[in-house]
Protein backbone atom coordinates (compact mmCIF):
# COMPACT_ATOMS: atom_id res chain seq x y z
CA UNK A 1 0.00 0.00 0.00
CA UNK A 2 1.29 3.47 -0.96
CA UNK A 3 0.39 6.70 0.84
CA UNK A 4 0.49 9.83 -1.35
CA UNK A 5 -0.24 13.18 0.31
CA UNK A 6 -0.99 16.48 -1.43
CA UNK A 7 0.12 19.49 0.63
CA UNK A 8 -1.39 22.58 -0.98
CA UNK A 9 0.25 24.87 1.60
CA UNK A 10 -1.16 28.44 1.27
CA UNK A 11 -2.61 27.91 -2.19
CA UNK A 12 -6.00 27.35 -3.85
CA UNK A 13 -9.33 28.87 -2.89
CA UNK A 14 -12.84 27.87 -4.02
CA UNK A 15 -12.50 28.28 -7.80
CA UNK A 16 -9.13 26.52 -7.94
CA UNK A 17 -10.38 23.76 -5.63
CA UNK A 18 -13.40 23.15 -7.87
CA UNK A 19 -11.16 22.78 -10.92
CA UNK A 20 -8.79 20.51 -8.97
CA UNK A 21 -11.59 18.25 -7.72
CA UNK A 22 -13.24 18.02 -11.16
CA UNK A 23 -9.95 16.94 -12.73
CA UNK A 24 -9.19 14.59 -9.85
CA UNK A 25 -12.53 12.76 -10.13
CA UNK A 26 -12.14 12.39 -13.91
CA UNK A 27 -8.66 10.94 -13.47
CA UNK A 28 -9.77 8.74 -10.59
CA UNK A 29 -12.49 7.13 -12.69
CA UNK A 30 -10.08 6.55 -15.57
CA UNK A 31 -7.27 5.16 -13.40
CA UNK A 32 -9.34 3.32 -10.79
CA UNK A 33 -7.65 -0.07 -11.29
CA UNK A 34 -4.18 1.42 -10.81
CA UNK A 35 -5.21 3.11 -7.56
CA UNK A 36 -6.49 0.11 -5.59
CA UNK A 37 -3.31 -0.02 -3.49
CA UNK A 38 -2.93 3.74 -3.09
CA UNK A 39 -4.25 5.85 -0.22
CA UNK A 40 -4.47 9.49 -1.31
CA UNK A 41 -4.79 12.47 1.02
CA UNK A 42 -5.38 16.14 0.19
CA UNK A 43 -4.37 18.82 2.72
CA UNK A 44 -5.80 22.21 1.70
CA UNK A 45 -5.67 25.50 3.65
CA UNK A 46 -7.79 25.33 6.80
CA UNK A 47 -10.60 27.57 5.53
CA UNK A 48 -11.19 25.14 2.64
CA UNK A 49 -11.55 22.00 4.75
CA UNK A 50 -15.31 22.11 5.30
CA UNK A 51 -15.97 22.96 1.66
CA UNK A 52 -13.88 20.09 0.31
CA UNK A 53 -15.37 17.75 2.92
CA UNK A 54 -18.85 18.52 1.57
CA UNK A 55 -17.67 17.93 -2.00
CA UNK A 56 -16.23 14.53 -1.05
CA UNK A 57 -19.33 13.60 0.93
CA UNK A 58 -21.37 12.78 -2.19
CA UNK A 59 -19.43 9.58 -2.89
CA UNK A 60 -19.85 8.50 0.71
CA UNK A 61 -23.62 8.95 0.68
CA UNK A 62 -23.94 7.04 -2.59
CA UNK A 63 -22.10 4.19 -0.90
CA UNK A 64 -24.38 4.48 2.16
CA UNK A 65 -27.45 4.13 -0.05
CA UNK A 66 -26.00 0.95 -1.53
CA UNK A 67 -25.26 -0.47 1.93
CA UNK A 68 -28.79 0.35 3.11
CA UNK A 69 -30.26 -1.42 0.09
CA UNK A 70 -28.03 -4.50 0.43
CA UNK A 71 -28.59 -4.86 4.17
CA UNK A 72 -32.26 -3.80 4.00
CA UNK A 73 -31.76 -1.18 6.65
CA UNK A 74 -33.05 2.34 7.15
CA UNK A 75 -30.90 5.37 7.90
CA UNK A 76 -31.95 5.35 11.56
CA UNK A 77 -30.81 1.72 11.94
CA UNK A 78 -27.17 2.85 11.87
CA UNK A 79 -25.33 4.39 14.81
CA UNK A 80 -23.58 7.77 14.26
CA UNK A 81 -20.23 5.95 14.36
CA UNK A 82 -21.33 3.42 11.73
CA UNK A 83 -22.60 6.19 9.46
CA UNK A 84 -19.33 8.10 9.78
CA UNK A 85 -17.24 5.03 8.96
CA UNK A 86 -19.34 4.09 5.93
CA UNK A 87 -19.32 7.61 4.47
CA UNK A 88 -15.63 8.31 5.09
CA UNK A 89 -14.32 4.93 3.94
CA UNK A 90 -15.81 5.32 0.48
CA UNK A 91 -14.03 8.59 -0.29
CA UNK A 92 -11.61 8.36 -3.23
CA UNK A 93 -9.28 10.74 -1.43
CA UNK A 94 -8.95 11.36 2.29
CA UNK A 95 -8.99 14.80 3.86
CA UNK A 96 -6.10 16.16 5.91
CA UNK A 97 -5.04 19.42 7.54
CA UNK A 98 -1.70 21.21 7.52
CA UNK A 99 -1.47 21.78 11.27
CA UNK A 100 -3.34 21.75 14.57
CA UNK A 101 -2.90 23.24 18.04
CA UNK A 102 -1.79 21.14 21.01
CA UNK A 103 -4.71 22.31 23.19
CA UNK A 104 -8.29 21.16 22.69
CA UNK A 105 -9.70 24.69 22.94
CA UNK A 106 -8.94 28.10 24.40
CA UNK A 107 -7.68 31.61 23.69
CA UNK A 108 -5.43 30.80 20.73
CA UNK A 109 -6.27 33.33 18.03
CA UNK A 110 -5.80 32.01 14.52
CA UNK A 111 -5.29 28.39 15.57
CA UNK A 112 -7.42 25.31 15.00
CA UNK A 113 -7.79 22.28 17.26
CA UNK A 114 -7.57 18.59 16.40
CA UNK A 115 -11.18 18.07 17.51
CA UNK A 116 -12.31 20.81 15.10
CA UNK A 117 -10.44 19.09 12.28
CA UNK A 118 -12.16 15.82 13.12
CA UNK A 119 -15.56 17.49 12.97
CA UNK A 120 -15.00 18.72 9.41
CA UNK A 121 -14.03 15.28 8.14
CA UNK A 122 -10.26 15.25 8.52
CA UNK A 123 -8.50 11.93 8.97
CA UNK A 124 -4.91 13.17 8.68
CA UNK A 125 -2.87 16.16 9.83
CA UNK A 126 0.63 17.28 8.85
CA UNK A 127 2.73 18.16 11.89
CA UNK A 128 6.29 19.44 12.25
CA UNK A 129 6.71 20.63 8.68
CA UNK A 130 9.99 22.54 8.34
CA UNK A 131 8.11 25.67 7.22
CA UNK A 132 6.27 25.68 10.54
CA UNK A 133 9.33 24.71 12.55
CA UNK A 134 11.18 27.70 11.09
CA UNK A 135 8.42 30.26 10.45
CA UNK A 136 6.42 29.56 13.63
CA UNK A 137 9.34 28.55 15.86
CA UNK A 138 7.92 25.11 16.60
CA UNK A 139 10.20 22.96 18.73
CA UNK A 140 10.27 19.17 18.95
CA UNK A 141 8.51 19.47 22.31
CA UNK A 142 5.65 21.51 20.82
CA UNK A 143 5.28 19.04 17.97
CA UNK A 144 5.18 16.14 20.44
CA UNK A 145 2.24 17.78 22.22
CA UNK A 146 0.46 18.34 18.91
CA UNK A 147 0.95 14.70 17.93
CA UNK A 148 -0.46 13.57 21.25
CA UNK A 149 -3.55 15.73 20.76
CA UNK A 150 -4.02 14.58 17.15
CA UNK A 151 -3.85 10.91 18.11
CA UNK A 152 -6.34 11.48 20.94
CA UNK A 153 -8.81 12.63 18.26
CA UNK A 154 -8.10 9.60 16.04
CA UNK A 155 -6.25 11.68 13.47
CA UNK A 156 -3.25 10.19 11.71
CA UNK A 157 -0.30 12.53 12.18
CA UNK A 158 2.10 12.90 9.26
CA UNK A 159 5.26 13.78 11.18
CA UNK A 160 7.83 15.74 9.18
CA UNK A 161 11.58 15.62 9.78
CA UNK A 162 14.59 16.73 7.77
CA UNK A 163 17.87 18.61 7.85
CA UNK A 164 19.04 21.85 6.21
CA UNK A 165 22.01 22.15 3.86
CA UNK A 166 24.46 23.20 6.57
CA UNK A 167 23.72 20.13 8.67
CA UNK A 168 23.89 17.87 5.60
CA UNK A 169 27.23 19.37 4.50
CA UNK A 170 28.61 18.90 8.02
CA UNK A 171 27.71 15.20 7.88
CA UNK A 172 25.41 15.46 10.90
CA UNK A 173 22.12 14.73 9.10
CA UNK A 174 21.56 11.28 10.59
CA UNK A 175 22.20 12.48 14.12
CA UNK A 176 19.93 15.49 13.56
CA UNK A 177 16.98 13.50 12.18
CA UNK A 178 17.31 10.87 14.89
CA UNK A 179 17.05 13.61 17.52
CA UNK A 180 14.03 15.13 15.77
CA UNK A 181 12.18 11.81 15.72
CA UNK A 182 13.16 10.83 19.24
CA UNK A 183 12.08 14.15 20.73
CA UNK A 184 9.02 14.75 18.54
CA UNK A 185 7.25 11.43 19.13
CA UNK A 186 5.40 11.15 22.45
CA UNK A 187 6.72 8.17 24.33
CA UNK A 188 3.50 7.19 26.08
CA UNK A 189 0.99 6.79 23.24
CA UNK A 190 0.10 4.05 20.77
CA UNK A 191 -0.30 4.83 17.07
CA UNK A 192 -2.85 3.19 14.80
CA UNK A 193 -0.79 4.48 11.89
CA UNK A 194 2.67 6.00 12.37
CA UNK A 195 3.70 8.13 9.39
CA UNK A 196 7.15 9.72 9.18
CA UNK A 197 7.84 12.07 6.26
CA UNK A 198 11.49 12.76 5.48
CA UNK A 199 11.78 16.15 3.80
CA UNK A 200 15.34 17.45 3.43
CA UNK A 201 14.97 21.23 3.70
CA UNK A 202 17.60 21.78 1.01
CA UNK A 203 15.40 19.90 -1.47
CA UNK A 204 12.02 21.54 -0.83
CA UNK A 205 11.11 23.82 -3.72
CA UNK A 206 14.64 23.80 -5.14
CA UNK A 207 14.33 21.02 -7.67
CA UNK A 208 17.36 19.34 -6.08
CA UNK A 209 16.63 15.69 -5.31
CA UNK A 210 18.75 13.58 -2.95
CA UNK A 211 20.33 10.55 -4.56
CA UNK A 212 18.69 7.15 -4.14
CA UNK A 213 21.54 6.25 -1.78
CA UNK A 214 20.92 9.33 0.39
CA UNK A 215 17.19 8.61 0.65
CA UNK A 216 17.82 4.91 1.35
CA UNK A 217 20.30 5.85 4.07
CA UNK A 218 17.61 7.91 5.78
CA UNK A 219 14.86 5.33 5.38
CA UNK A 220 17.18 2.76 6.94
CA UNK A 221 17.78 5.04 9.93
CA UNK A 222 14.08 5.79 10.42
CA UNK A 223 13.23 2.09 10.18
CA UNK A 224 15.89 1.33 12.81
CA UNK A 225 14.45 3.98 15.16
CA UNK A 226 10.95 2.59 14.59
CA UNK A 227 11.99 -1.01 15.27
CA UNK A 228 13.90 -0.08 18.41
CA UNK A 229 11.32 2.24 19.92
CA UNK A 230 7.89 1.91 18.31
CA UNK A 231 7.52 -1.61 16.92
CA UNK A 232 4.96 -2.61 19.52
CA UNK A 233 3.28 0.79 19.62
CA UNK A 234 2.08 1.18 16.04
CA UNK A 235 -0.34 -0.97 14.08
CA UNK A 236 0.94 0.40 10.76
CA UNK A 237 4.10 2.23 9.75
CA UNK A 238 4.74 4.39 6.68
CA UNK A 239 7.89 6.23 5.62
CA UNK A 240 7.25 9.03 3.12
CA UNK A 241 9.68 11.11 1.11
CA UNK A 242 9.00 14.77 0.33
CA UNK A 243 10.97 17.48 -1.45
CA UNK A 244 10.69 18.54 -5.13
CA UNK A 245 8.58 15.48 -5.99
CA UNK A 246 7.17 15.46 -9.54
CA UNK A 247 5.73 12.88 -11.91
CA UNK A 248 9.16 12.76 -13.55
CA UNK A 249 10.93 11.42 -10.44
CA UNK A 250 8.15 9.84 -8.34
CA UNK A 251 8.46 6.33 -9.76
CA UNK A 252 12.20 6.27 -9.12
CA UNK A 253 11.76 7.53 -5.56
CA UNK A 254 9.00 5.03 -4.76
CA UNK A 255 11.27 2.22 -5.97
CA UNK A 256 13.79 2.99 -3.20
CA UNK A 257 13.78 0.43 -0.42
CA UNK A 258 11.91 1.70 2.63
CA UNK A 259 9.91 4.43 0.87
CA UNK A 260 6.18 3.78 1.37
CA UNK A 261 4.81 6.96 -0.16
CA UNK A 262 5.29 10.64 -0.93
CA UNK A 263 4.49 14.04 0.54
CA UNK A 264 3.94 16.27 -2.49
CA UNK A 265 4.03 20.08 -2.39
CA UNK A 266 4.02 22.26 -5.51
CA UNK A 267 3.30 19.40 -7.92
CA UNK A 268 0.10 18.55 -6.01
CA UNK A 269 -1.51 21.87 -6.98
CA UNK A 270 -2.22 20.38 -10.41
CA UNK A 271 -4.65 17.46 -10.13
CA UNK A 272 -3.40 15.88 -13.37
CA UNK A 273 0.20 15.98 -12.16
CA UNK A 274 -0.80 14.67 -8.74
CA UNK A 275 -2.63 11.73 -10.33
CA UNK A 276 0.40 10.89 -12.47
CA UNK A 277 2.43 10.72 -9.25
CA UNK A 278 -0.18 8.49 -7.58
CA UNK A 279 -0.16 5.91 -10.39
CA UNK A 280 3.63 5.97 -10.89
Amino acid sequence: MKLIVANWKMNHAFDEADIWLDNFFKNFSAEFEKLKNVVMVVCPPAFMLDYIDSELMDDGFQHLEAVMKNERKKFEDFSPQELTEIVLNERPIKLGAQDCHFEEKGSFTGDISASMLKKVGCEYVILGHCERRAGHFETNEIIAKKIKMAVSQNLTAIICVGENKEIRDAGKHLEFVQEQITNSLPKEIKFKKLVIAYEPIWSIGTGIIPTAEQIAEMTKLVRKIFEENFLGRADEYFMLYGGSVTSQNSKEILAISGVDGLLVGKASLDADEFMKICIS
